[in-house]
């Protein structure tokens, strides 16, 4: 129905598409569909097994070249087209407004929790996490989650600068993912009632039209289909449940491996070079009750045990997780098992330490015990050069060294 009041709504502003547009246009040369014998239609969102409803006032570019021409067209900068997100970009004919559709393939966005938080909450952390380039977040159209399981909702944005945007955006929610509606213009903050009226309609007509294709939709999950690593509420203030959260649902932890770390686990001098100095960075995923290893250097999967993500255990402040790794040596007889049996202690809900017990069984037999101090935010270059110091080795260097003994007096 509201696609059908904006289709009305725009032919009462006696707008003549075809008589006030000029074709010739180098806007209008972009890739544009439905622009001549335009027809109200369902055309299909590329990747996101779903369609959606053009009407015959509107037209649309869905592919990734005519999309990347219309983006540089607009900022005069070249676009590289695997950076493209946009799945389908929808105007007006008079260009009055343009709705950005992309597809995310998260996995089923669980919406159970959604209930738990009120709309200030939420609002709350928009702000909280807003650059400085933004003095103020509002709400203009609070999200409300709808029985198919669509959400839209719009917000104010007035920046540092003076200026103020109005954005909106829908989540249509699918069993393999969700496609995300958005559309952002200006405004002066002298906006009426028929301002909002309109964008709020063209935000929840575009978005309701929208519809996965048999098999896809939110109510044809099964619990055994992948699950996003966030919910609802993660995606709508942004956050997508790390670190400032209305909901937090993913926790990030850095482990900085010292050389003194080692040394107390029973590794090598030898292995210090190899580990000494580099940080373990841990995702741990509520939804999915999964932890994973997603370290910059690979040569952390050695400690953490992890070369794909593992379930974990959760008991009070402690996750627990195990694994076992086997591996083959030259000969088909030299094979090497490692056991793991790990864990993550936090304090007031903070990462504190990461304990590894690592049992290695084979050809040969060793055992080490890891111990590393761990937290949610980065490690700085000071701390990470400490970590590489040899303990109990001077910090002198040999030149150094002969230099002073020079100077000592001969007898």
């Amino acid at each position: 129905m509201l696609r059908i009041f904006l289709f009305v709504f725009l032919l009462s502003q006696s707008y003549s598409y075809a008589e006030d547009i000029n074709l010739e246009s180098q806007f209008y040369k972009l890739g544009w569909k439905n622009l001549e014998n335009s027809k109200t239609s369902y055309v299909s969102i590329p990747t996101a097994n779903a369609s959606i409803e053009i009407l015959e006032s509107e037209i649309y570019l869905d592919e990734k070249k005519t999309i990347k021409n219309y983006l540089e067209y607009q900022t005069g900068v070249n676009t590289n087209i695997e950076n493209i997100n946009e799945n389908i970009i929808l105007i007006d004919k008079e260009n009055f407004y343009k709705v950005e559709i992309e597809y995310n393939s998260s996995g089923y966005v669980s919406s159970k929790r959604y209930k738990n938080f009120t709309k200030d909450q939420i609002m709350k952390i928009m702000n909280d996490r807003s650059p400085d380039s933004v003095s103020k977040i509002s709400w203009v159209l609070e999200p409300k989650l709808s029985e198919n399981h669509i959400v839209t909702f719009g917000y104010r944005v007035n920046w540092s600068d003076g200026d103020i945007t109005y954005e909106y955006e829908g989540l249509i929610l699918g069993k393999e993912g969700y496609v995300n509606t958005r559309l952002i213009t200006d405004g002066d903050g002298s906006e009426t009632t028929d301002f909002f009226e309109y964008y709020n309609s063209i935000i929840q007509g575009v978005s309701q039209s929208i519809q996965f294709d048999e098999g896809f939709s939110y109510s044809d999950f099964k619990t055994e289909d992948y699950k996003s690593a966030y919910n609802l509420t993660n995606i709508i203030d942004g956050s997508f449940g790390i670190g400032l959260s209305t909901d937090p649902t993913n926790h990030i932890i850095n482990c900085l491996v010292t050389t003194k770390a080692l040394k107390s686990g029973g590794l090598t001098e030898n292995d210090y070079p190899r580990f000494a100095g580099k940080v373990m960075e841990l995702v741990v995923m509520d939804l999915r009750n999964q932890i994973a290893d997603i370290s910059e250097d690979e040569e952390m999967n050695v400690l953490s045990g992890m070369y794909d993500a593992q379930s974990f255990s959760k008991n009070q402040n402690n996750i627990t997780y195990t694994n076992i790794i086997e591996l083959s040596g030259d000969n088909e007889n030299d094979k090497v098992k490692y056991e793991y049996k790990n864990k993550i202690v936090f304090q007031n809900n903070k990462p504190k330490t990461f304990y590894a017990n690592i049992d290695q069984t084979g050809f040969t037999f060793n055992e080490w015990n890891l111990k590393l101090d761990c937290r949610d935010y980065d490690y700085s270059s000071e701390e990470i050069a400490k970590a590489k110091e040899i303990p109990g080795k001077s910090k002198i260097s040999k030149e150094a060294i002969e230099k002073l003994l020079k100077r000592v007096p001969k007898n």
